[in-house]
C-alpha cells in the first residue's frame, strides 16, 4: 500500500483481513514518506494487523532532478518489499500528483494496480497541466495491454447500490428495449468542504496550491457517472460518431472571502481577503466550485443528441465549527455531500436521484447517506410504466461500493473499473480542466 493515511487503515484494512484469511493474499506491507514516520507508526500501532514491513520515503522535492530520482526511489522500495516467491499487487492511495509514478511502473513491471481516482494529474514544472491527461493515458493504457497485468481504478461509482444498482441499471434497460438515447443528463454533486483561506496554501491533503481543485478531487466520482450514463448512447448509435462540447465557469480560493458570510468566517479568524491582487492569485490556486454546460453532437450531422449541466461545488453546507484541523480525522474539514441528478430519455422517461449525507451521532461523527429515486414516464404509450413512482433507500454507505471493488481487486476479480475503462471519464475531466483556463469558451472531445 502506497500512502497509509485514516480512510486506508479503516475503511480497507478489513478487506486486506479478510483477504489473508481466505488466501487470496499472503501479507501488506506500506510505502509512505519519512516526513509521516511518526504518524504511519502511530497509525499503525492503533490497528490490528500490522503491515510486515514499513519502506519510509525520503521526500522527492521538485524540479528536474526530483522527478529522475522519484522512479530510482519507487524502485528502490518496491524492490525490497517483493517476494520472489509471491505474485504483488500494489494499491497506489497517495495523494494524486504521485500517482503517475507509481502507476507507471507497476504498468512497464508487470504488476497489478490498484489506483486511487483521479487516476492521475500530470504536472509541468510543477504546476497542473490538463493538456497532458489524455495523452499520458494512452500511453500507459498501450504499455499495460502489452504487460499482461490487471490495473484498476478507485472510484464510487462502478458497484455503488444507487448509482450503479439502481439508476444505470434500470436506465440501460429502457435505452436497449426503447431504443431510446439519453437526451439530457444533469447532475450537481454538493461537496460540503470548507478549508479556511490559509489552508489552501498550506495543505498536502487535497491541495490546491499546485493548480488543480474539485475536478481532480472529489468530483471525478461523478464525472466517471456522467460518462458512464453518456456512454449508454452507444447501445442506440454504436455506429455513430459523437463530439462533447464543454463550457465552464469556475469560482476559487481568492474568490472566498466574497461567498463566506463575513460574521461566519470572523469566527474561525478568516473574514478578511487573504491575497491583495486576487487575479494574480487565482491562477496559483485550482478551483474550489465549477459549473459547466455541455451538449453531444453527432459529428456526421452536427445535430445535438444530448444537452445538460454538470456542477461540482465545494462552497455548500458543511458541519465544519472547529478552526483548527483535527489530527488523524479523515473528514477534517467538514464535509458533507449533497448529489442531485437526472437522466432523460427522450420524450419516454426520467429518473431523478437525490443522494445526501445525513450527520448523526452526539457531534455528527458519523456520517451515513439517504436516496430518493423518483422516476417519470409517459404511461399511456409504455404499459409497463407508471406515470410516476418515488423509492427511499436509508442507511448507505458510500464506502460499500468501495469496499466491493477492493474486495474483487484482490481476489482477482475486479472487471468494472479497469484503467483502460477510465480512458474517457479521465477526457471528460480533461476537457473541464482546461475549459476553466479559457471561461466560457467550449472545449471538445472529438471522440466520445
Amino acid at each position: 500500500m502506497v500512502g497509509f493515511d485514516e480512510i486506508v487503515a479503516n475503511k480497507y484494512l478489513p478487506c486486506i483481513r479478510d483477504a489473508i484469511e481466505a488466501g487470496h493474499v499472503d501479507s501488506y506491507s506500506i510505502i509512505d514518506l519519512e516526513s509521516e514516520r511518526s504518524t504511519i507508526e502511530e497509525r499503525i500501532h492503533g490497528v490490528d494487523l500490522k503491515p510486515r514491513e514499513v519502506v519510509y520515503l525520503p521526500a522527492a522535492g521538485s524540479g528536474a532532478t526530483a522527478l529522475r530520482r522519484q522512479p530510482e526511489l519507487i524502485e528502490a522500495a518496491i524492490g525490497q518489499l517483493r517476494l520472489p516467491e509471491l505474485p504483488m499487487k500494489v494499491y497506489i492511495a497517495t495523494e494524486v500528483r504521485a500517482h503517475e509514478a507509481y502507476l507507471r511502473y507497476c504498468v512497464e513491471n508487470g504488476i497489478d494496480s490498484l489506483v486511487e481516482k483521479p487516476v492521475l494529474a500530470p504536472l509541468v514544472n510543477g504546476r497542473f497541466a490538463p493538456a497532458r491527461i489524455t495523452e499520458v493515458m494512452q500511453e500507459l493504457i498501450a504499455q499495460a495491454s502489452r504487460t499482461g497485468a490487471n490495473h484498476s481504478v478507485m472510484t464510487l461509482s462502478r458497484y455503488h447500490r444507487i448509482y450503479n444498482g439502481e439508476l444505470l441499471r434500470s436506465l440501460e434497460e429502457r435505452v436497449r428495449e426503447w431504443q431510446a438515447p439519453v437526451t439530457s443528463f444533469h447532475l450537481r454533486a454538493a461537496g460540503g468542504v470548507w478549508n479556511l483561506q490559509h489552508e489552501y496554501e498550506s495543505r498536502d491533503d487535497h491541495p490546491y496550491r499546485y493548480g488543480y481543485g474539485m475536478v481532480m478531487h472529489g468530483a471525478y466520482h461523478y464525472i466517471d457517472l456522467a460518462v458512464q450514463c453518456l456512454s449508454l448512447n452507444k447501445l442506440v448509435f454504436p455506429d455513430r460518431r459523437f463530439r462533447l462540447e464543454v463550457s465552464s465557469f469556475g469560482a476559487f480560493p481568492t474568490d472566498q472571502h466574497l461567498r463566506i458570510p463575513n460574521p461566519t468566517a470572523s469566527r474561525f479568524e478568516d473574514g478578511s481577503p487573504r491575497w491583495p491582487y486576487a487575479e494574480t492569485a487565482a491562477h496559483s490556486f485550482g478551483e474550489t466550485d465549477i459549473t459547466a454546460t455541455f451538449r453531444l453532437v453527432d459529428v456526421a450531422s452536427d445535430r445535438t443528441l444530448t444537452v445538460g449541466t454538470l456542477s461540482f461545488e465545494q462552497t455548500t453546507p458543511s458541519i465544519r465549527s472547529w478552526q483548527d484541523l483535527p489530527d488523524d480525522v479523515y473528514n477534517k474539514n467538514g464535509r458533507t455531500s449533497s448529489v442531485d441528478l437526472e437522466a432523460q430519455l427522450s420524450t419516454l422517461y426520467s429518473a431523478h436521484v437525490h443522494c445526501y449525507d445525513v450527520p448523526r451521532g452526539q457531534n455528527a461523527d458519523k456520517i451515513d447517506a439517504f436516496a430518493r429515486l423518483t422516476t417519470r414516464a409517459n404511461a399511456s404509450l409504455l404499459p409497463n410504466e407508471r406515470y410516476t413512482s418515488v423509492n427511499t433507500f436509508d442507511g448507505l454507505f458510500h464506502s460499500d461500493s468501495n469496499r466491493q471493488l477492493m474486495e474483487n481487486w484482490l481476489q482477482g476479480t475486479e472487471n468494472r473499473s479497469s484503467l483502460s475503462a477510465h480512458l474517457l471519464p479521465m477526457k471528460v475531466t480533461e476537457a473541464l480542466a482546461s475549459s476553466l483556463l479559457t471561461p466560457g469558451r467550449a472545449v471538445e472531445i472529438d471522440e466520445f
